[in-house]
């Protein structure tokens, strides 16, 4: 009887879940371009701008699109992260909100008065959390400790590491803030093409 349950179920599942791949249904490549990048769908059909972050000594190339948010800090020291509203043909522009007017002002950027794009999120402070990566910082105290028999108070060598291994835990933790912005260059320039 359980033999017989089984048998149904398994004729049932496959019925139910298997599909011969053939009988799919492949997406067109405009389908599948609009539900992966809607934002490169858009610029293409409108036939718009695009910018290009490229850097020569790698021969890598990144592309920014109306409504993707770039971060970017200008020659005058301004910081902006806001979303793209229109690239023109050397500008671009951002709605940006004035918090000290509470009003929604607009931007209009020229590309040569940016010094710096960042390639993540920006956010403000440093990340401290307390964690298991900050108990590492006295494993080698516990290790001289249980293997050799050295008080925790009587090495000094050891107490000397923790400070370094706490520091390397705080910039590992906040290494994608650290290591986020991209300096533009003769080896990297931001650039606008046009789709056709």
């Amino acid at each position: 009887m359980k033999k017989l349950i089984f048998l149904i179920l398994l004729i049932s599942a496959e019925s139910v879940f298997g599909q011969e791949p053939h009988q799919k249904e492949a997406l067109q490549i405009e389908e599948l371009l609009e539900k992966n990048n809607p934002n490169l769908y858009k610029t293409i059909i409108r036939g718009g701008n695009y910018l290009v972050l490229d850097n020569y000594r790698r021969q890598k190339r990144r592309r920014y699109y109306v409504g993707d948010m770039l971060g970017f800090k200008t020659e005058s020291g301004q910081f902006f992260q806001e979303e793209l509203s229109e690239i023109g043909d050397s500008t671009i522009t951002i709605m940006h909100y004035n918090n000290v007017e509470r009003k929604l002002e607009t931007w209009v950027i020229k590309l040569t008065d940016i010094k710096k794009v960042y390639r993540r999120e920006v956010y403000k402070g440093i990340k401290w959390g307390l964690g298991w990566g900050t108990l590492a910082a006295f494993a080698p105290i516990f290790y001289d400790w249980i293997q050799f028999g050295i008080s925790p108070a009587q090495n000094t060598e050891a107490l000397i590491l923790i400070p370094a291994i706490q520091a390397g835990s705080v910039v590992i933790a906040n290494r994608s803030k650290f290591f986020n912005g991209i300096k533009l260059n003769d080896n990297k320039q931001l650039k606008v093409f046009k789709s056709i």
